[in-house]
């Protein structure tokens, strides 16, 4: 990993990598993604992007100049393997982290990854589009029923999941709701969801509400490239801090593994 990481620019090929380690291709592809828990080709791709997010947020390099140097064969390549990484093209990646704009600074921290294990969700439901304000109208609606005393006490794992299909940025359905057994009874117009396991990245974010859509620029924008993992589902996660604190968690899938010993 060392030696690719100082030969980003260079044509490196798998084969490159399996002759460098003493390996076969085959045997240290098969080593590598045991080890890492994704192909050296991904993880490779991972490493140019985390590399280019760096230029992006650090100069003022045309974007062609800067895919070149972290070993993109063109701009069309680069751009497609940045929005599959990290959700934004790069030139909407550098508009959101150039200097002065607040980002992952103070109020977002990354607390590394964590297992998620599947969970069903009871669930209020809507489709958002143009309404920024539809996430928040659940959560008054679901609280409003809990409180009065509509649903039973025991129901206080909270939980908000988002999910789309195609680009996020333009539709995607939230539902908020508690986590439940397969087989409650559901009072409607709850519905009930599944939620697959998943490997995420968790992220803390301090503060008021407000600042979610801060922190969702600062964790797509900055931190996922930064971290170098890649996106791996097309749902997230978000759920009241366990400590009671003021703020949210928010669980990213990436790509990984989830083994029944981290559930």
């Amino acid at each position: 990993m060392r030696w690719v990481d100082g030969r980003l620019a260079d044509d490196l090929s798998v084969a490159a990598m399996a002759r460098r380690a003493g390996y076969s291709e085959a045997h240290f592809s098969r080593l590598f993604s045991a080890v890492v828990g994704e192909s050296p080709a991904c993880w490779l791709t991972g490493r140019r992007v985390s590399r280019a997010a760096e230029c992006l947020r650090s100069g003022k390099a045309r974007v062609l100049d800067i895919a070149l140097e972290c070993g993109f064969a063109d701009v069309t390549t680069f751009a497609r393997a940045f929005r599959r990484r990290t959700g934004l093209s790069p030139s909407a990646y550098r508009r959101i982290v150039r200097p002065g704009k607040a980002r992952s600074d103070g109020f977002v921290r990354d607390e590394g990854t964590v297992a998620s294990p599947t969970f069903c969700l009871s669930a209020l439901t809507a489709d958002v589009m143009a309404d920024p304000t539809a996430p928040a109208s659940l959560w008054q609606a679901l609280l409003g029923r809990l409180a009065d005393g509509d649903l039973h006490e025991g129901r206080r794992d909270l939980r908000q999941v988002a999910f789309w299909q195609g680009d996020p940025q333009t539709r995607y359905t939230c539902a908020v709701g508690w986590v439940c057994g397969e087989g409650d009874a559901l009072p409607l117009p709850f519905a009930l969801l599944r939620i697959p396991a998943a490997l995420c990245r968790r992220f803390v974010i301090e503060g008021p509400h407000e600042q979610l859509a801060m922190a969702y620029e600062a964790i797509y924008g900055d931190l996922l490239p930064a971290s170098g993992d890649r996106l791996a589902a097309n749902f997230v996660i978000e759920r009241p801090r366990p400590d009671g604190s003021e703020g949210v968690e928010i669980l990213v899938p990436i790509a990984g593994t989830v083994g029944t010993a981290d559930l």
